[in-house]
């Protein structure tokens, strides 16, 4: 299954060579990305060919770099772009995996010569999305549209976070500041995303994949107020029992949503079918599995986060079978799910 799609948000062809890309393709880094940042330390087994998986996640990233980079200079790419006002959002997920990535390699490879210009550059790029974003908000308001708006505008938050993270990791500067307009973004988001399930009376037809990083947005918040070290100890673990309870009811929702549908579509088309919405998923359990790791580290020697840590356990295995399932699920041809 590719991710190069036909010109546009999953519109058209130009000729019969031109192809560009889903413009949510990030979102398959940010998933491995934070994988290989969390949870396969708790796999020594499979840590052991980190170098090995850190170099494929690195040439898929440039690769569908490139893709994307070459589709923003095909017209009939930016048309839909900019006329697709919900879809647009998923530009944040490149972002975001340009920051996962660039922390990877500041962590493992620090000799690394030039990092900070990907920093800089990828500093340019959110500040462009943030403009882009307004603009969209403005339409999508206009239009009337927020009835059909659904967790891809929390990227907003992700991507902002994933910059304050990525500031903090590699030229060790805490913004305060962008970790706030996060947390705007976040609750102008939810509000925005409660209004629509209202209007649909909270009809579990109308829940999106992307409606998990509703705790995934939460979670990247989490990790970098503990990156920051500049927020009280007791005021992260409220904030982790906040994470924590949201999870569990969103989850709750993704199972009893994919049980109906499995009713509806029996389980090959319901659930083993791929959708590149579904690397949010991933991505949302690995983030929330990295907070609560650096949140443990964090308490090392002062407090004893028992709970936690038998919590980051399992959570590390249901990440592993969940990338594992999406990694089979993206190489198998397969017809492409609505979301």
């Amino acid at each position: 299954m590719s991710i190069i799609k036909d010109v546009g948000c999953g519109s058209r062809m130009i000729g019969k060579t031109e192809k560009t890309i889903d413009v949510a393709s990030g979102a398959m880094i940010m998933a491995m990305g934070i994988f290989l940042l969390g949870a396969i330390h708790q796999f020594s087994y499979i840590e052991q060919l980190f170098d090995l998986l850190f170099v494929i996640v690195l040439i898929t990233w440039i690769i569908i770099l490139v893709r994307f980079i070459r589709s923003i200079f095909i017209v009939d790419f930016l048309k839909n772009l900019w006329n697709q006002s919900i879809q647009s959002f998923g530009l944040g997920t490149w972002i975001a995996a340009t920051s996962v990535m660039t922390i990877l390699i500041h962590q493992h490879f620090p000799n690394v010569i030039g990092i900070q210009y990907i920093v800089y550059l990828n500093c340019i790029a959110w500040l462009l999305y943030m403009l882009f974003s307004c603009l969209q908000l403005k339409k999508i308001i206009i239009n009337r549209a927020v009835y059909d708006l659904h967790g891809v505008i929390l990227l907003t938050t992700v991507s902002t976070q994933s910059i304050a993270c990525l500031l903090m990791e590699t030229i060790q500067k805490t913004n305060i500041l962008i970790i706030v307009l996060g947390i705007v973004l976040y609750l102008f988001s939810i509000v925005l995303i409660v209004i629509r399930f209202k209007c649909k009376h909270f009809s579990l037809h109308e829940w999106r994949n992307t409606d998990c990083i509703i705790h995934g947005a939460l979670s990247i918040t989490g990790l970098a107020m503990t990156l920051s070290q500049t927020i009280e100890f007791q005021l992260l673990l409220i904030f982790w029992f906040v994470v924590f309870c949201l999870f569990i009811i969103v989850e709750i929702f993704e199972i009893l949503r994919g049980i109906s549908r499995v009713k509806l579509y029996g389980i090959r088309k319901a659930i083993f079918t791929y959708h590149i919405s579904q690397w949010s998923r991933n991505f949302t359990f690995g983030m929330f599995y990295y907070f609560t790791f650096n949140l443990i580290n964090y308490a090392e020697g002062r407090y004893e986060l028992y709970f936690q840590t038998k919590f980051m356990y399992g959570l590390g295995w249901v990440v592993l079978v969940l990338l594992i399932v999406e990694i089979v699920l993206f190489l198998v041809p397969r017809k492409i799910a609505t979301n």
